[in-house]
């Protein structure tokens, strides 16, 4: 039975497919996280909420129209006890008109009177309006720079993002570059297990000579799969901080030392210009403060005189029997009017609010201070260790080149029967100790660069 050759193409498309990582470069994978990233997600929610208070805080000043409908029936009609009001005056009249001899009348009788129907239906419409609220027209303001801060720390946010994901690259890179040199490692002992293996069944070197090489390649072998665990811990850090699918695969396209390649300390000598508003922190303090000022004119501004405007229409309907039409009809009402409120006292509250706020205004000025000190503090710090990185890195390639001559030199010698394999041993130690040193430089180099850039705002 032949197999379609469609069919076969499809197979072998369909795993190429599947065998290929998706490849990020450092910065592609920082932008794949602030895209991605659910704290970016909920910042972004945050100020399309902070949108809504804006609008909700608007409708304070915006026109309102209103209707009501209300219908009453009375079980019992309230009633009110009435004097005889007019049985007075009508004799007094006739007494006056001597129509009547006048005499001393009776006290005026008491009676029920009501002015209610069994049956009410009313139906109202009311237009008001703020006219003027100091209070609002600052509450308003601040309402909007809310949502400046909102933005501002949505800012803050990717800042850690980027921060976060280029620690969790670069924890990568040096455990890859680790990897690289352990298994040339690997190749070296390997090939020479077989050299002296081959001189050893010649009756050259001793079997301690044979044991030792075996020890220190199975040593080497056991530090790969310790660092292979650690690249896979790594790439999943990196996945997390990404927001990437954690049981999806990935690779990265950067390699640590051409980024340390790249990386220039001739002008660091020189005093670096910091720009604090290149820190997004900073600028959610400078916001922080404009809402400290403004909350502060606002409640300044509520002891000034407010006033709105309204305007209604009603009609009442009332009626023993609610659908008599022989009865009353409805009966029309309208009135218009302004209603003004004047604060006169109000127990020392905004008094009280003003004290507070002008303390949180002076707070914030400390935390401002104590942040710029914090950030040149930084920046000096990280332009240190940035220098001192970029002369350990060069100090120890040169003593990691010695070592390789070192090693290569006393390997021969011992292949050619002039030296010993204890003297190997102690020339592959201490190779692995410049390998380990100048990996770790290399890693300080480009974490101080890293730290620098955080600083300054760069990131």
């Amino acid at each position: 039975m032949k197999v379609p050759y469609l069919l076969i193409l499809g197979i072998f498309i369909s795993s190429f497919a599947i065998s290929q990582k998706p490849t990020f470069s450092m910065q592609e994978a920082i932008n794949y996280g602030v895209k991605n990233h659910n704290r970016v997600k909920l910042d972004q929610l945050e100020t399309k909420r902070a949108e809504w208070e804006i609008t909700e805080f608007k409708s304070i000043g915006m026109p309102k129209l209103n209707a009501s409908i209300n219908y009453q029936y009375y079980f019992a009609v309230p009633q009110q006890p009435v004097q005889d009001f007019i049985s007075p005056a009508v004799y007094g009249v006739l007494f006056a008109e001597n129509v009547l001899e006048p005499r001393e009348l009776p006290a005026p009788e008491v009676f029920e009177f009501s002015f209610f129907q069994k049956n009410n239906l009313s139906g109202q419409i009311e237009l008001s309006s703020l006219i003027f609220d100091g209070s609002y027209i600052y509450g308003l303001k601040a309402a909007r720079l809310y949502r400046e801060l909102v933005e501002q720390q949505s800012s803050t946010t990717e800042y850690d993002i980027k921060t976060n994901i280029i620690k969790a690259y670069m924890s990568i890179l040096i455990a890859e570059e680790n990897l690289k040199i352990v298994d040339d490692n690997i190749n070296i002992l390997d090939k020479s297990l077989t050299e002296v293996k081959a001189i050893y069944e010649g009756g050259f070197v001793e079997s301690l000579d044979v044991d030792r090489i075996s020890l220190s390649l199975e040593n080497t072998k056991s530090e790969r799969e310790n660092l292979l665990q650690l690249i896979q811990i790594g790439y999943n850090v990196l996945k997390y901080q990404m927001s990437y699918p954690l049981n999806e695969e990935l690779s990265l396209s950067d390699d640590l030392k051409n980024i340390a390649e790249l990386i220039q300390v001739e002008n660091l000598e020189e005093d670096i210009t910091i720009d604090y508003n290149q820190r997004p922190e900073y600028s959610a303090i400078l916001t922080g403060q404009a809402l400290n000022e403004l909350n502060l004119k606002r409640v300044k501004a509520s002891y000034l005189p407010s006033a709105r405007a309204f305007a209604n229409v009603s009609e009442s309907l009332q009626r023993n029997n609610l659908f008599d039409s022989n009865e009353a009809g409805w009966l029309p009402a309208a009135s218009a009017g302004i209603a003004i409120n004047i604060p006169i006292y109000d127990g020392r509250e905004r008094k009280s609010q003003i004290e507070q706020i002008k303390i949180d205004m002076e707070k914030t000025e400390i935390q401002k201070n104590d942040f710029e000190t914090a950030v040149q503090l930084q920046v000096m710090n990280a332009k240190s260790q940035l220098i001192n990185a970029k002369n350990s890195l060069a100090q120890n390639k040169r003593i990691l080149e010695l070592n390789e001559s070192i090693y290569s030199k006393t390997l021969i010698k011992f292949q050619e029967g002039v030296g010993s394999s204890f003297e190997v041993t102690e020339a592959e130690a201490s190779l692995y100790q410049a390998q380990s040193s100048y990996i770790n430089a290399l890693y300080e180099l480009v974490n101080a660069k890293t730290d620098l850039d955080i600083a300054l705002g760069k990131i």
